[in-house]
């Protein structure tokens, strides 16, 4: 199922690419391939998929069939950090909204990603076409981070009411900006439980609001950061109530060990960027148009080549902090 969950995206971007043509049903011929491949931090499994606009010879599409219409038999070849990796081609089978299809694809396993190296995508097609595109994995850089975040007067120690998060990116020297990020804030943590420690984790909200409902009025956590140029914001009292709802009514707070905070920013390179804003312009847009938005990266066809990229900060945790909930605090776990 996880395998469908990552590879889905990418048939989609095929799809939008397979249809991305001007609608004449008797036009000329023009074979045009388009390769998607979107590399990710977060999967053991990389994903290719090729496809091209294959018609009958009297000028109609192919009939419906089971198998979408992929390319297989090509040549697909990632070069990164001074190493070639060639891509294996097999078949999966997707299910979305309650259809199933086999789609053709090219896989590989355990590409170690680094920020600021480069990588390649080469694709040599049965026909001797080739598709290639260049990418640079950007460098994300956060501030120093302290869980909670502190500041001292006259050797006194306070907290940040509205702790704060910067970040920015950098391809090379060059910082770049409006890349599409997301950051998330999470404790994890453990209990100990029928004889046992069991690792868990919480998300911090940016707050608490009110809400009512026939039970009355209700606290639920707003999940979703503020963030604005690359700057994230949450509040002591959201810090605050999360750390005390790890334990809630429990007494027995030393049976909560602390093990790890951090902070993530889970982003698309300005590819990837690109590519989504075109295609979500268009889609969320009210003007009629015969053909959407068209972005490619892809020499020598249509497509995207772009990098998803989850980067992890680890916060440096206060223990004094940590030991005024009752709980202990263990790293190493």
């Amino acid at each position: 199922m996880k395998r469908a969950i990552l590879i889905l995206p990418i048939f989609l971007f095929t799809l939008f690419e397979s249809c991305n043509n001007d609608f004449n049903i008797n036009a000329p011929f023009k074979n045009v391939y388009t390769l998607n491949c979107i590399l990710r931090n977060d999967s053991p499994i990389q994903y290719a998929i090729i496809s091209n606009n294959i018609y009958t010879e009297n000028g109609a599409p192919p009939a419906s069939t089971g198998i979408a219409q992929n390319i297989k038999g090509a040549g697909v070849e990632i070069d990164y950090n001074d190493s070639v990796f060639v891509m294996r081609d097999t078949t999966i089978q997707l299910t979305d909204s309650g259809n199933t299809i086999q789609v053709n694809c090219y896989y590989l396993k355990n590409l170690v990603m680094i920020p600021g190296k480069t990588v390649r995508i080469k694709a040599t097609m049965p026909d001797g076409e080739i598709l290639e595109s260049t990418n640079r994995i950007p460098v994300c850089y956060i501030d120093p981070l302290s869980f909670p975040e502190s500041y001292y007067i006259n050797g006194k120690k306070y907290y940040y009411k509205y702790p704060f998060y910067n970040w920015l990116f950098k391809v090379g020297n060059t910082e770049v900006k409006n890349m599409l990020s997301f950051p998330r804030f999470e404790i994890d943590y453990e209990k100990y439980e029928g004889g046992k420690y069991i690792d868990k984790k919480t998300l911090v909200p940016l707050s608490y609001y009110h809400h009512t409902d026939i039970n009355g009025v209700i606290l639920s956590p707003d999940l979703g950061f503020l963030f604005n140029n690359y700057t994230a914001y949450t509040s002591r009292e959201a810090v605050n109530r999360t750390m005390q709802e790890i334990s809630g009514s429990d007494p027995n707070k030393n049976n909560y060990i602390i093990t790890r905070a951090f902070f993530t920013v889970n982003y698309m390179d300005p590819e990837l960027t690109r590519y989504y804003y075109a295609y979500e312009v268009y889609s969320n847009s009210y003007t009629v148009k015969l053909r959407p938005t068209e972005y490619s990266n892809i020499q020598g066809g249509k497509g995207i080549f772009g990098i998803y990229y989850i980067y992890t900060n680890t916060f440096a945790v206060d223990i004094d902090y940590i030991n005024s909930f009752g709980y202990k605090y263990d790293p190493s776990k």
